[in-house]
């Protein structure tokens, strides 16, 4: 039984995944993409968003979005987030590294963009010299653990064309925002105006591969260029690629993700009648606010997860995986019962 609660990165790489990286080494192969399996990759993409796609294998998802964010602004370019997104809060500025650009935090509860809000915060930057708003980005699923409906997305992307802006989906638990609300990933993406998509794979049982899914394909060039100058494409790709093509065969990231979301819905379940859940829980992450005492004891036994002071001092972040069972979930609520009953 595991006690690690602190991500789904920390749980190992799929079967799955790692049986197709060692397929993958068989003999030579077309070096920078240009194999076989990168091409696979591509067509099953085209199939799962109904539409003809552009897909660039990366090895993070902090390059993915960085770098996808880069062709949809110039330099002079601002980008509206979320106040914690992962752009924001948690990758050092790579967004503007790589683009230039400068990122504009905007407030929204639950994690979530509302469309007035980024009007607002358009309307207000275009009153300065700051930065030209260029481009919106969003997060599904959220750092606070909901997911947007494709009404919600469309909601923003409306609102994004109407700015004059660009879209990009940070999702590096897209599979679970799609688990989670039911929607084509098409609903999910394009159709709800996005311009180009982080998928996360490494969340969700991949080794070290995530892929931009580009849907404005007149703007692949400059990505190429981008990516290959930013030191982003790897030589030996086939075996970015061989955890792709088997991430998305057989609808193994949707059952991963449909997994992971079942546990965080019973760590929820099982958690609720003791400590209080920050926020509701749509994917695989929960947030909790209990005693620090609480939390001292269970790390004590061994269980891990984050403090996440965002949400204040005695808030927490458990997160589920592909690979969470049932017994590691029952086991945190047990020892969470058994401590809130004993004081």
């Amino acid at each position: 039984m595991t006690r690690d609660f602190r991500s789904d990165n920390v749980l190992p790489a799929a079967p799955e995944i790692v049986d197709a990286v060692v397929r993958a080494n068989a003999g030579p192969m077309t070096s920078y993409g240009g194999d076989e399996i990168t091409a696979r990759v591509r067509r099953q993409c085209c199939e799962i968003f109904e539409t003809d796609v552009e897909v660039f294998p990366i090895l993070s998802g902090i390059a993915g979005n960085a770098l996808a964010i880069a062709p949809l602004t110039p330099p002079w370019g601002a980008v509206f987030c979320h106040a914690q997104a992962h752009i924001e809060r948690e990758e050092l500025g790579a967004a503007s590294f790589y683009s230039g650009a400068k990122l504009v935090p905007v407030d929204g509860a639950e994690g979530k963009l509302q469309p007035e809000a980024v009007r607002a915060a358009v309307a207000s930057a275009r009153k300065t010299d700051v930065a030209v708003p260029a481009c919106l980005s969003v997060t599904n699923a959220t750092e606070a653990g909901t997911v947007y409906s494709a009404a919600e997305l469309r909601a923003l992307g409306d609102a994004a064309r109407e700015l004059g802006l660009r879209v990009h989906l940070d999702g590096a638990r897209f599979a679970n925002a799609v688990a989670a609300t039911g929607p084509t990933p098409a609903a999910l993406s394009w159709r709800a105006g996005v311009d180009a998509l982080t998928f996360g794979a490494t969340k969700n049982g991949a080794m070290t591969a995530d892929m931009i899914v580009l849907f404005r394909k007149e703007l692949a060039p400059e990505l190429a260029i981008r990516i290959h100058r930013a030191g982003h494409r790897p030589s030996k790709m086939r075996f970015l690629s061989a955890q792709l093509q088997a991430y998305l065969t057989d609808e193994l990231w949707l059952r991963h993700a449909r997994h992971a979301n079942a546990m965080g819905a019973r760590l929820a379940a099982g958690l609720a009648p003791h400590v209080e859940l920050v926020h509701r829980v749509d994917a695989n992450i929960v947030f909790v606010r209990m005693p620090k005492p609480l939390a001292a004891a269970l790390r004590g036994e061994g269980f891990q997860f984050f403090e996440w002071g965002i949400f204040g001092d005695d808030a927490y972040r458990l997160v589920c995986g592909y690979a969470t069972t049932e017994e590691d979930v029952d086991g945190l609520t047990a020892a969470v019962r058994d401590k809130m009953n004993a004081r």
